[in-house]
């Protein structure tokens, strides 16, 4: 989906956008706005990450340019998730990278993220966990673009390995995702993609002599009932959390140091 100059600029998708995007989001279980960062801020965070999974600036993952707000707090994303998640979803710090090293021949068997909740169910619930992915670079065929299978986090039938290394798990859902229809996450550097980590998919080889980045943001469902959600996330330290903006803190508040037994 292509944004307007204005929903580019202003960082707000208009009514008629959004509802389209959820409308995309719930039935395919995933939406790629294009080219809503710029290439000068991909080739700052790229040389950024390219940095660190190199081991050559190992850099601070919770200082700037990782916590920049178009990263965390990706505003066109948070539009979508408010509707997918509740307005009270969280995240925690620090995020991470995915990437496809140079000349990696190998495809990744075709997994889910995560699980459904109840897969006992013969519907799916409504998704507890969302991933927001940001490449760094063009995704092409090339270079190893996911493959995804849309519509596939509604099935809840057969239930994937969430552990792509777990090929001897994967079999019957490699001979499924062979008979449907898939397609490739080709975009432009800079987009935004937010899926629904139910949703079958894989890595693709990457033919060329660059690295494939991506960066990946897991953001989840607040259920008030557990407790889990404290123990998720490391204390962060206060100078770190006062960075951020008001809606950031609300979203990383369980890496505050005091956040154990709040709301």
């Amino acid at each position: 989906m292509k944004l307007s100059t204005q929903e580019i600029e202003q960082q707000c998708l208009a009514d008629d956008t959004l509802a389209e995007a959820v409308r995309q989001v719930r039935e395919a279980g995933f939406i790629i706005l294009e080219e809503t960062m710029d290439r000068a801020w991909c080739d700052v965070m790229r040389e950024a990450w390219d940095g660190h999974l190199e081991g050559q600036t190992l850099g601070d993952l919770l200082r700037p340019p990782f916590i920049d707000p178009l990263a965390i707090e990706n505003p066109w994303a948070v539009q979508i998730m408010d509707v997918m998640l509740g307005e009270d979803f969280w995240a925690k710090l620090p995020y991470h990278c995915n990437s496809t090293e140079p000349n990696w021949p190998e495809t990744q068997v075709v997994h889910r993220d995560q699980l459904h909740l109840f897969p006992d169910l013969p519907i799916a619930m409504p998704p507890h966990m969302m991933v927001v992915n940001i490449p760094l670079v063009d995704f092409t065929e090339e270079n190893g673009s996911t493959e995804v299978w849309p519509g596939t986090h509604l099935i809840t039938d057969h239930e994937a390995v969430i552990d792509p290394a777990d090929v001897g798990r994967a079999g019957g859902l490699e001979e499924r995702a062979s008979t449907m229809p898939s397609m490739r996450t080709n975009m432009p550097a800079g987009s935004t993609v937010v899926r629904d980590m139910r949703v079958w998919h894989r890595a693709t080889p990457n033919r060329t002599n660059c690295r494939r980045t991506m960066m990946s943001l897991v953001y989840h469902r607040y259920f008030p009932t557990l407790g889990y959600q404290y123990k998720a996330a490391d204390p962060l330290p206060a100078e770190i959390m006062d960075q951020l903006s008001a809606r950031a803190q609300r979203i990383f508040r369980f890496n505050k140091q005091e956040a154990h037994g709040q709301n």
